[in-house]
């Protein structure tokens, strides 16, 4: 419970310290006193998002402090908490004109949203605009829930938990299946071109080599075949008939009709003969030695490298052998993803179903926690409306069960508020403001008790109501406390009567002070929230009479 709330520069509030008690807790004043201010304050130690149109006009620093006691032990800020501090929450809220906002936990600072989500589970605020919050089927739906207790909300989380999972199966699914047929448009054929491209060794730089190495064949072969030509010409082949054969008949013809007498000449003509014909059979170890067929394969063969290359390249629109090779490294990759992926994503489309399946048997499950809570719901809230006299009036819980699984479920939950022989109809449809109150009233009394924060804040929720109707709002308020604590700005005076506590907030200048009032200050304040004027002594009779009755005699 809050055991003290100090502002500083919030609203119209310089500075207010307001020290709570167990039980019920009102909160007066004339209309523009202030007590929004500290509504506000209240709602910016809840988590509520600041601004700096809620600091004091003239200040640019405000905070809000809390002293809290009996923190639940599943609330977030236990972890801020001491052994020595006794289980007591220290948290504070600071604003500041420049931006710098923060919030504390024990003096340590903490995110919001931390700071929210345990402030939540300490104390919550109905106003006014609870009652819109009311006439969201979303937020009815959280409401009914909550009734279910742990099972329901067991339920909700292991059924959230398998739709987010099975989402997230099918999101993966689907991205898996994008990129599949991403990979298989971009490397369409790599299993082949990667193949073929793995007999011809490529490098960065083989086309060039390759290249260069072929024109080299090539005018190797050029000069084979002259120089086979030329050998052919001084041999004259098989047939003999060649330069050399033509030489040694010229000579010997040549010889005979010098002097064929002469000796020197003859040895000469075979010296030179002999040798022409070593010349020849060298030369001709050299160039028979070499296979023109060999040098055409190879050429071939390097041809039909380089045009398989240049095929491949643009196969894959690359436009050089580094390029490709880099193609060929992706294409791997991807290959290798395309056969691993198979697997993985027969895995988790049978994971999606088995999620589907459970998803859809804790939906059915949740439907029957649900269908037997709105009718426990039905039966506590319209005894609660009764006794708000409201006895013509009948609230329900309609239950609309959907084709497609969510993660709250396969339901869509609706308030049904009928009167007499008039057909149901939603309550954000047929409802008043006075029968929001009182409907709001009637669920927070019918909550488990274990679903009730330690605070309960009301702003004005008697709203809409005056007689007998505020009057038997009091008294709900009134037991709502004896189950937590419960702080109320009302400008009722009938239920103002019935509260343990009593704050009374008044304005100043452009100062907003709270102060606790004693029994004869209650009486005074209850008068003038009756009449008008704390000084008409039937007013004042009145609030005394209100006082005693209501209460027993005494005033705390």
């Amino acid at each position: 419970m809050i055991e003290e709330v100090s502002i500083k520069n919030v609203g119209g509030v310089a500075s207010a310290t307001l020290k709570f008690e167990k039980g019920l807790t009102v909160i007066t004043g004339e209309s523009g006193a202030g007590k929004s201010s500290l509504v506000r304050s209240l709602e910016l130690l809840g988590g509520k998002r600041s601004q700096t149109a809620f600091l004091k006009n003239g200040e640019e620093e405000g905070a809000v402090e809390a002293v809290m006691a009996g923190i639940k032990k599943e609330n977030p800020a236990t972890e801020f908490i001491d052994p020595g501090d006794e289980n007591v929450l220290y948290a504070r809220r600071t604003l500041s004109r420049s931006g710098r906002n923060r919030t504390y936990f024990q003096g340590r600072a903490v995110p919001l949203s931390v700071f929210a989500a345990a402030m939540n589970e300490q104390m919550r605020i109905q106003s006014q605009f609870a009652q819109i919050e009311l006439l969201d089927p979303v937020r009815q739906m959280e409401l009914l829930d909550f009734c279910g207790g742990e099972r329901a909300r067991a339920l909700k989380k292991a059924l959230g938990e398998a739709f987010s999972e099975a989402v997230e199966c099918e999101r993966s699914l689907r991205a898996a299946r994008a990129r599949e047929a991403d990979l298989r448009t971009r490397f369409q054929d790599g299993d082949s071109i990667l193949a073929a491209a793995k007999g011809l060794k490529i490098t960065p730089h083989c086309e060039e080599a390759w290249e260069a190495e072929a024109e080299k064949t090539s005018a190797r072969a050029k000069t084979l075949g002259a120089m086979r030509d030329n050998l052919l010409q001084i041999t004259g082949g098989a047939a003999g008939r060649g330069l050399l054969d033509s030489l040694e008949a010229a000579g010997l013809e040549l010889l005979k009709n010098l002097n064929p007498e002469d000796g020197s000449l003859s040895a000469l003509l075979n010296e030179g003969l002999e040798k022409l014909q070593i010349f020849v059979k060298e030369a001709g170890s050299h160039v028979l030695g070499v296979s023109p067929e060999e040098l055409e394969r190879e050429g071939e063969l390097l041809e039909k490298k380089i045009g398989l290359l240049r095929k491949m390249k643009r196969s894959t629109g690359t436009k050089t052998a580094r390029e490709f090779l880099d193609w060929c490294s992706e294409a791997a990759e991807a290959s290798k993803w395309l056969r691993e992926q198979e697997k993985i994503s027969a895995g988790l489309a049978e994971k999606g179903r088995i999620l589907r399946k459970e998803a859809a048997r804790l939906a059915v499950e949740l439907r029957e926690v649900r269908t037997e809570t709105a009718r426990k719901l039905e039966k506590e809230v319209n005894r609660h409306l009764t006794d708000l006299a409201m006895v013509e009036s009948r609230f329900s819980v309609r239950l609309e069960e959907l084709e497609k699984i969510r993660s709250t479920g396969a339901d869509d939950v609706s308030f049904i508020l009928s009167s007499g022989d008039r057909e149901g109809t939603a309550v954000s449809k047929t409802a008043s403001g006075g029968e929001l109150s009182r409907i709001l009233l009637a669920l927070q009394l019918s909550l488990p008790e274990e679903s009730l924060p330690p605070t309960l804040i009301f702003d004005e929720v008697e709203a809409g109501l005056g007689g007998k109707a505020a009057v038997l709002t009091g008294y709900k308020l009134l037991d709502l406390s004896r189950r937590c604590q419960v702080i109320l700005v009302t400008h009722e005076g009938t239920i103002a009567a019935l509260a343990d506590h009593h704050f009374m907030v008044s304005k100043k200048g452009d100062s907003v002070k709270a102060e606790r009032l004693n029994e004869e200050q209650r009486i005074r304040e209850i008068a003038r929230m009756l009449s008008g004027d704390s000084s008409l002594s039937e007013a004042v009779e009145h609030a005394r009479i209100l006082l005693s009755e209501r209460r027993g005699g005494g005033v705390n």
